[in-house]
């Protein structure tokens, strides 16, 4: 199973593309109020998905939220083999630096070696 945190327009693509679990965080809310709701989505997700969850897309700068990015890396560390992969993408801005990318932290704990 295929699911998808986003602002509106990445939810809206990724419906329009058959992704059936596309949950959509409002920009109008907050700072705080999007943090705590993605959390909560990361929690469902995780803890309801089970097995059956191989992949979840965040967007970047949901993921970017301090509290986000903890929680991102708790769940990495904490998983037996390597499903849920957590992916981040960018949103209509374009891509946002990233000094570590969670995508190569988590290569590097499967495979051994880091890559580059």
């Amino acid at each position: 199973m295929i699911a998808v945190i986003g602002d509106r327009e990445t939810a809206t693509g990724f419906r329009l593309a058959g992704v059936q679990a596309v949950y959509e965080v409002s920009q109008s809310q907050d700072e705080k109020e999007r943090e705590n709701e993605t959390l909560n989505l990361l929690d469902k997700l995780v803890s309801e998905g089970g097995t059956a969850l191989t992949l979840i897309i965040i967007n970047e700068r949901l993921a970017a939220e301090a509290r986000v990015r903890d929680k991102i890396r708790a769940i990495n560390k904490n998983k037996r083999g390597v499903t849920p992969i957590i992916v981040e993408i960018p949103d209509k801005r374009g891509p946002m630096e990233q000094k570590v990318s969670e995508i190569e932290q988590l290569i590097k704990r499967a495979v051994g070696v880091a890559l580059k």
